[in-house]
């Protein structure tokens, strides 16, 4: 069986930054920038964020099977995309659909490269890692047992995690924040970024879950962005303003792991390459917190 593109970041939601100024036949497409090239195009959402063969499983017969691109397919991308667009919509949730779309979110965070090359690396380093064992227990006890000689396989180990942290960010508080007429979200090749507004270190952007003062933000498209944090509840829908804008599109940017996409050319300094760390960048206002 020819190996196939199989995308770590879903078409449906990649569909939310397509920049549609365009004339027909022209089709709406993403504006991409590359950081490791240095470099702007405008791609079709087939053609990025996937990886020949990124969920390819051999069975003992030699056969390669579909089952995980069907499994995201069909229990993660399907009934997702129907909640993101009552989101969009700014649409309450039922119960069950903020169940679902906690399991989205989870898995667009795990499922992209990034996630699974840190925590192959994560558990060949341990020795030399300075880290409380007792605190990442149960991670360790799932990578020792679905880690294999070339790294960890794309559903097993997620699906097992999905069942710890899924929970987690339900628990949270959602709030999401709509951008302002003619301001932009972007997103990346690593969307979900869960970090500390508070720490004077960078960490990798999926670490800190026991964390009281952790942010999660996702961008939804190019109109919202979820921001979910522990502590008290805040208003669900709200306006962005231009500072958290500007905040929330240098982290997406920082913690791009290679490609940014956007509905719109996109200026400095998202297009520096180097990404300075500067602390009012990459965090938002205090006083957006509403």
């Amino acid at each position: 069986m020819e190996k196939r593109k199989n995308h770590y970041i879903p078409q449906f939601y990649l569909k939310g930054f397509l920049d549609d100024r365009v004339t027909p036949p022209r089709e709406p497409s993403l504006w991409v920038y590359d950081k490791q090239l240095g470099k702007l195009k405008q791609k079709g959402t087939q053609n990025v964020a996937n990886i020949n063969g990124y969920y390819d499983l051999k069975l003992v017969t030699g056969e390669i099977t579909t089952v995980v691109e069907e499994f995201f397919a069909k229990n993660i991308e399907a009934p997702s995309s129907l909640i993101l667009k009552k989101i969009l919509n700014q649409t309450l949730l039922t119960d069950d659909e903020r169940v679902q779309f906690s399991y989205f979110i989870f898995f667009s965070l795990a499922r992209v490269p990034n996630f699974l090359n840190y925590m192959t690396m994560f558990h060949r380093n341990l020795d030399k890692c300075n880290i409380n064992i007792n605190t990442h227990r149960e991670t360790i006890k799932l990578l020792d047992e679905t880690l294999s000689d070339e790294g960890l396989t794309t559903l097993e180990f997620i699906v097992e995690m999905s069942e710890l942290f899924a929970p987690l960010v339900y628990s949270m508080n959602w709030q999401f924040h709509i951008a302002p007429k003619n301001k932009q979200f972007l997103t990346s090749d690593n969307p979900v970024i869960l970090n500390d507004p508070a720490q004077k270190k960078i960490s990798p952007s999926f670490s800190g879950w026991n964390n009281p003062n952790i942010h999660l933000t996702f961008p939804l498209d190019s109109t919202m962005c979820l921001r979910a944090t522990w502590g008290r509840r805040r208003k669900i829908y709200i306006k962005a303003n231009s500072e958290f804008m500007r905040a929330i599109n240098f982290r997406t940017s920082f913690f791009a792991t290679r490609y940014i996409f956007s509905s719109r050319p996109i200026d400095s300094p998202f297009l520096d390459g180097t990404f300075i760390y500067n602390k009012t960048d990459i965090y938002e206002s205090k006083q957006n917190w509403e």
